[in-house]
């Protein structure tokens, strides 16, 4: 089955590595899913307050920022596979440390170098992906990659649902997904991308050089991360909400990004990746703004979230297959890890923007949120329109 697969993807690049790629995402993404929850589950029966949990979790994002700049310098020096699994191995190390030490400043120096190691991942396989990708296939390999995640970052809770969190072993457990997600790419060794690195990875790169696909990457990263943390909070606080919604909203929304990445990118492949990414941006922020209006009704609420997030999201995959478009080999690494410096700022700004609207106005604060960040992009696009059409 898997030589089958392998047979029917591999056409969509130039080299081997999609199929591994993928499988190590899927990996990643379930750790990711499960030890946030995780850890946060914990610090709260040590009574540790949200603010401390809150800092916490976005330490790991500082060590993400940090270590796409310097990524493809390593990569350059020791190779995509060894940096890659390097990375993995020291952010599997971390997690089990966590649970062996109650010291708050300990816990901010592991949630950082543990972002550090799972930066490295998630900035040079993207850039391997980029590097390999064939005209013919651009946009579906990202979809597949993105998708993969998406499946892995669902089923990591399930960890928690059924070891709990009050022990050691779900961090145990967590740790083997990591190590697990580092098989796939030793197994890719001999395939590395022949490409030589033009420097550090910077944002200013691709906001300089392509602000559409900056743009793509802040809009999925804000939205993204304001609604997982700030739907159930505004569920929960909102006269006459359905109280079910509160638990099943953010499933529908994983769901959406799990299964409308790849159909989006077939419609991309068709009709243009800047036309198409225009559609959905306007799609699925008019949808996300309609949630909470229809708060008291559950298949409604369910339908337009399931349909707005898994649209929103799609930019990420689209903006992927932009970049990998944009840039030459040699500064696909550098272009990438200034992808996910937007990404991971745009995680930390966004909630924050949209938790200051919602606290003014808990029925128009989300809605006034995706208007703006979505004329931002459809602003950007639309003057970007005549420098490259699907660039």
């Amino acid at each position: 089955m898997l030589r089958k697969l392998i047979n029917i993807l591999e056409p969509m690049t130039v080299a081997p590595g999609i199929v591994m790629i993928s499988l190590s995402a899927i990996a990643l993404g379930a750790a990711f899913g499960g030890y946030l929850p995780l850890i946060a589950l914990w610090m709260e029966t040590l009574d540790v307050s949200f603010q401390q949990i809150g800092i916490v979790s976005g330490a790991a994002a500082l060590g993400i920022v940090s270590s796409a700049f310097f990524a493809p310098r390593l990569a350059q020096k020791y190779g995509y596979v060894a940096t890659i699994n390097f990375g993995l191995v020291l952010a599997a190390i971390m997690t089990v440390l966590f649970r062996y030490t109650e010291n708050y400043a300990v816990w901010l120096a592991i949630r950082f170098v543990s972002g550090l190691g799972l930066g490295l991942h998630w900035v040079l396989t993207e850039a391997w992906l980029a590097n390999i990708v064939s005209d013919r296939g651009r946009t579906r390999v990202m979809a597949i990659y993105a998708t993969a995640i998406s499946v892995g970052f669902g089923a990591g809770p399930a960890i928690i649902w059924i070891f709990g969190f009050a022990t050691y072993t779900p961090f145990y457990l967590i740790a083997a997904f990591l190590l697990i997600a580092a098989l796939p790419i030793y197994m890719l060794r001999g395939h590395e991308p022949k490409s030589e690195f033009s420097g550090a990875g910077s944002p200013l790169l691709l906001i300089r050089r392509a602000p559409t696909v900056a743009c793509a990457c802040f809009v999925a990263g804000g939205v993204d991360l304001a609604l997982i943390s700030l739907v159930p909070v505004m569920v929960a606080r909102s006269p006459g909400a359905e109280p079910v919604l509160a638990l099943s909203l953010v499933p529908a929304m994983a769901l959406g990004t799990m299964l409308l990445q790849y159909p989006i990118a077939v419609m991309a492949d068709r009709y243009g990746l800047r036309k198409v990414s225009m559609i959905i941006a306007t799609t699925g922020l008019a949808l996300c703004s309609l949630i909470p209006f229809f708060l008291d009704s559950i298949i409604i609420a369910i339908s337009v979230a399931f349909l707005g997030a898994g649209l929103v999201y799609g930019l990420y995959s689209i903006g992927l297959a932009m970049l990998s478009k944009r840039f030459t080999s040699g500064e696909i690494v550098a272009a990438n890890a200034g992808f996910v410096i937007i990404f991971e700022f745009s995680n930390l700004l966004g909630p924050a923007v949209a938790g200051v609207l919602l606290d003014i106005n808990i029925r128009l604060g989300l809605p006034i949120f995706m208007m703006c960040i979505g004329a931002f992009y459809l602003i950007i696009s639309w003057v970007r329109r005549d420098a490259n059409l699907d660039k």
